[in-house]
């Protein structure tokens, strides 16, 4: 079996092992809000977002050695990789230790400043501290060992693993709820353990894939730390637009918490479904721009008309289906407004094709020219969400988020990745048009108005889901093949050719 059809299965599995994921965790966010209460699932939805800003310690120390990294595996220079993969596993330790530092500071003092209503200092605070540990574990165990297996083209695998091991340790804590009526103390337990766990699989795939490079004796190579600091100031600013608004939330009013993550996370799960497929993609763009490859800008085409039909379907499905969604999961005191569903929508959009824009950046390592794209953006979406949420609450937070995004940080990235590595005129703005009028007529075709629940079931939910997915796809893929046929003919031509 060749390399790409095995990364076309491991792509599939991954995505079949992911859908499994996310109704697992739908159905943990359920038993959370019906047995501990909606005050500490949104404990739980806070320090999620709390802990992320932990990356910072990471600084882009991954992303750093992950670019290093292309350069020797292409030209199979083992001591050079193995000095590399050394420094890493060393830099990672280190920067476990500093988290594990602040993890204890930030379970001990935040608590006195979130808006608490019944639920007690020291529970919050243990809550808080249990969840960090589950977070930080990985970055001892096997972040680097995931690295390494990305750089040889093995995203497909970490997907994998990951998926695997996630489902395992979300199905462990469903039963432990809802069978073992365990506390929520020791329900945290075993995702550290499930983590730690995951650890000991990826030692063992480093030692299958690449046993050359643990043989070598090599010094740390450091190298890597040097681009880091660009790195950083995207990290912080991209923190700031996904992790800002739940923190700001639970000191305003905690009761928004819940239903602001019901929808965000929801909304979430159609990008992330997209960058499971894109990631397997970072190393062959990267490859193909170290080489100056003459396809890169087709091939980059190709891929964004794969976004395009992605973002079509998702924006109008989303639309149509979130609230009636929201309704049947977690109960009608939770849904949101119309105006809500739009701005995640535009965000959907965006977040459904700027990755792609992303990995042409990154492949060619331009942090330190589009470093200040982010901080903009980041400057902006949280001034603007300070002063928003306190007069229009959840929408006031979106919008800041939707304006931050697409006038500071899709502008700059777009411009950079089309003109300064691929040499090509700038023609984001055309796609992004194709994808807003294509998903308004889908959304008005199909009724018009935003997850309407009247009488609405399981049932009907699925079956208007599913027409809809079908129906909108057909139309979405009819519509960019019409857009996108010149670069789509040269691939369907190149494969016919590889036949005759």
């Amino acid at each position: 079996m060749g390399k790409e059809t095995k990364r076309y299965l491991g792509i599939l599995c991954s995505l079949l092992m992911y859908f499994l994921y996310v109704i697992l965790l739908t159905v943990r966010t359920k038993m959370l809000i019906v047995s501990y209460g909606s005050e500490v699932n949104a404990v739980f939805q806070t320090s999620d977002q709390i802990f992320t800003y932990l990356i910072l310690f990471e600084s882009g120390m991954g992303a750093a050695y992950q670019f290093k990294l292309y350069e020797p595996v292409n030209c199979k220079d083992i001591k050079k990789i193995a000095g590399l993969f050394a420094g890493l596993k060393k830099s990672m330790q280190k920067i476990a230790m500093k988290m594990m530092t602040v993890l204890l500071v930030i379970s001990a003092a935040y608590p006195f400043i979130m808006n608490r209503v019944s639920i007690p200092i020291m529970k919050a605070g243990l809550i808080l501290f249990l969840l960090g540990i589950r977070f930080v574990v990985p970055y001892f165990v096997s972040i680097a060992a995931k690295t390494l297996l990305n750089v040889y083209d093995y995203k497909y695998v970490v997907d994998n693993v990951d998926s695997l091991g996630y489902i395992m340790i979300t199905a462990a804590e469903i039963l432990a709820i809802g069978l073992f009526n365990w506390s929520v103390y020791n329900v945290l337990l075993i995702g550290c353990i499930g983590n730690s766990v995951i650890g000991l699989v990826y030692a063992f795939l480093i030692q299958r894939v690449c046993a050359e490079i643990q043989e070598e004796k090599a010094v740390p190579d450091f190298e890597p730390e040097g681009m880091t600091k660009d790195i950083l100031l995207h990290q912080i600013t991209g923190l700031l637009n996904n992790n800002i608004d739940t923190i700001i939330l639970s000191v305003v009013n905690i009761m928004l918490v819940t239903p602001y993550h019901a929808y965000y996370s929801t909304m979430y799960y159609f990008p992330q479904v997209i960058n499971k497929i894109n990631e397997n993609y970072r190393t062959k763009i990267g490859m193909k721009i170290k080489q100056h490859d003459q396809n890169l800008y087709s091939y980059f085409q190709l891929l964004m008309a794969f976004h395009m039909v992605a973002a079509i379907v998702s924006v109008s499905v989303f639309a149509l289906n979130i609230n009636g969604f929201i309704y049947l999961w977690i109960g009608r005191e939770f849904l949101l407004s119309n105006m809500c569903v739009f701005l995640l929508a535009l965000y959907l959009m965006l977040k459904m094709t700027i990755n792609i824009i992303f990995l042409v950046r990154d492949g060619a390592g331009l942090y330190k020219e589009s470093k200040w794209f982010s901080i903009r953006e980041g400057i902006v979406n949280l001034i603007l969400s300070i002063i928003l949420v306190r007069f229009w609450g959840i929408e006031g937070i979106l919008f800041a988020t939707v304006f931050a995004t697409y006038t500071m940080l899709l502008p700059g990235n777009a411009r950079l990745s089309y003109s300064k590595v691929m040499g090509k005129r700038n023609t984001v703005w055309i796609d992004y048009l194709v994808i807003m009028l294509t998903a308004a007529c889908l959304v008005w075709g199909f009724g018009g108005c935003f997850g309407e629940i009247e009488n609405i079931s399981w049932k009907i939910f699925l079956f208007r889901l599913i027409g809809q997915s079908f129906a909108g796809t057909v139309i979405a893929v009819i519509v960019v093949v019409i857009i996108k046929w010149k670069y789509i003919s040269r691939y369907l031509m190149k494969e016919t050719n590889k036949w005759v």
